[in-house]
C-alpha cells in the first residue's frame, strides 16, 4: 500500500499570521472499529485563511466541505489533524470553552427559515450570543440594533418575529446574528444556495461590503463555483475529502488543470442556453463518469473510477498536490488536461 502523500497548505509564504489554519484534517464518522475501517470523510485537507480573505471550499454534494465547517466549529470532533485560530489550537476545545474563549468564530447557516426560532423576537435571538460574553441590558440591545442596521435593516426590527421577514432578509437577520459579537473568522455554510438568484447577488454583495469594512475572514462553503468566484480571491476543490486542486479563484474555474475540476465547471449552470448546451458536449467529450458509477481507490486518486486520464499509477499512488501555473493540483497527469 502506498501512502498518502503529505498535504500542502494552501497558503504559502511569509506575511500576516493566518486567521484560520487547517493541517492535515481528517474526520472518521462512527466510533471504535467500524471508524477504522471506514473511509474518511476527510482525508489530510490542509488550508490558511488570512484576515480579510474569503476562501472558498467548492464540490459535489458528499465531497466534504461541510464537514470540514463543522470540524472547524467543533461540531463533529477531527479524527487527526489541527484547527487554529489565530495561533490557539481549538481542535479538541470542548464546546462550553469554545462558547466563552471563540467568541472570533462565528456560523451563517444555508437555510434562513430553520437557523432562526419562529417563538423568539430578532432582538432575543441577536442579544443570546452577547449574553454569553457577558453584554446584557440596554447595551446588548442597542449592538443588536446596530447588527440590524449593519446589514441593511431597520434597528426596530428587534421587536418582529422571523415569520414577518423574507428568506432574504432572514439570510440578513442571521448574517447579523454572526457578527453581533465582532467575530474574525466566519464560517458561510451555503448561505445563498436557498435564495433566488436577485436575492443571492445582494447577500452576496453585502457579505462582500462587511468583509472588506471589517477584515473579516470567510471560509464560503458552496457547491457552484460560479458563486464562490463572486465572492472568493481563493479557492479549494473537493472531492471525496481530498484536495483536488486549489488557487487563485479565477485561475482555477477559467484554466483548471484537474480533470474533476473541468468537470465541475462544465456542470454549472449558465443563463444562455447555447453555452449550456457547448458545455455539456465538451464534458461528454471528455468521457467523465457520473457521481457514485464506482468505488475510490483505497490508494491512489479517488477521481479513479471518473477519470478519462487516468492510468494504473492513478490507482496505486495518490498524486501529491503540485505546481502547474498559477495553481495547485493533485493529478499525475495534470499536462494532458485539455485547455478550455
Amino acid at each position: 500500500m502506498t501512502a498518502p502523500a503529505p498535504a500542502t497548505p494552501v497558503a504559502l509564504g511569509t506575511g500576516p499570521a493566518p486567521a484560520l489554519e487547517i493541517r492535515d484534517l481528517v474526520v472518521r464518522y462512527g466510533r471504535g472499529r467500524k471508524a477504522r475501517q471506514a473511509p474518511p470523510a476527510i482525508d489530510g485537507v490542509s488550508f490558511d485563511i488570512m484576515p480579510g480573505e474569503t476562501l472558498g471550499l467548492v464540490g459535489e454534494s458528499g465531497s466534504g466541505k461541510s464537514t470540514i465547517g463543522k470540524a472547524v466549529l467543533g461540531l463533529q470532533p477531527p479524527t487527526a489533524g489541527t484547527v487554529r485560530l489565530h495561533g490557539q489550537d481549538i481542535t479538541h476545545m470542548p464546546l462550553k470553552q469554545r462558547s466563552r474563549q471563540v467568541a472570533d468564530l462565528r456560523v451563517v447557516f444555508q437555510d434562513p427559515y430553520s437557523s432562526l426560532n419562529p417563538a423568539r423576537t430578532i432582538g432575543k435571538t441577536l442579544v443570546e450570543p452577547l449574553r454569553l460574553m457577558g453584554v446584557t441590558g440596554r447595551e446588548a440591545l442597542a449592538k443588536a440594533r446596530s447588527g440590524l442596521e449593519s446589514v441593511g435593516l431597520p434597528g426596530d426590527a428587534v421587536d418582529r418575529y422571523p415569520a414577518q421577514f423574507s428568506g432574504g432578509q432572514r439570510q440578513r437577520i442571521a448574517i447579523a446574528r454572526a457578527l453581533v459579537c465582532d467575530p474574525k473568522v466566519v464560517v458561510l455554510d451555503e448561505p445563498v444556495s436557498a435564495l433566488d438568484l436577485s436575492t443571492q447577488a445582494q447577500v452576496l454583495n453585502l457579505l462582500a461590503d462587511l468583509r472588506d469594512q471589517r477584515g473579516l475572514a470567510f471560509l464560503f462553503i458552496a457547491h457552484d463555483l460560479g458563486v464562490v468566484r463572486f465572492l472568493s480571491q481563493r479557492t479549494v476543490v473537493l472531492y471525496r475529502g481530498q484536495v483536488m486542486e486549489t488557487g487563485p479563484v479565477d485561475a482555477v474555474a477559467l484554466a483548471p488543470r484537474h480533470p474533476y475540476t473541468v468537470a465541475l465547471t462544465s456542470a454549472a449552470p449558465v443563463p444562455r442556453p447555447a453555452e449550456q448546451a457547448a458545455r455539456r458536449a465538451a464534458r461528454e467529450a471528455l468521457g467523465m463518469g457520473t457521481a457514485g458509477t464506482a468505488q475510490a481507490s483505497a490508494t491512489g486518486c479517488p477521481f479513479v473510477p471518473r477519470c478519462p486520464l487516468s492510468t494504473d499509477v492513478c490507482v496505486e499512488q495518490r498524486p501529491p498536490l503540485r505546481r502547474l501555473d498559477a495553481t495547485l493540483a493533485a493529478c499525475h497527469h495534470a499536462e494532458r488536461v485539455p485547455a478550455r
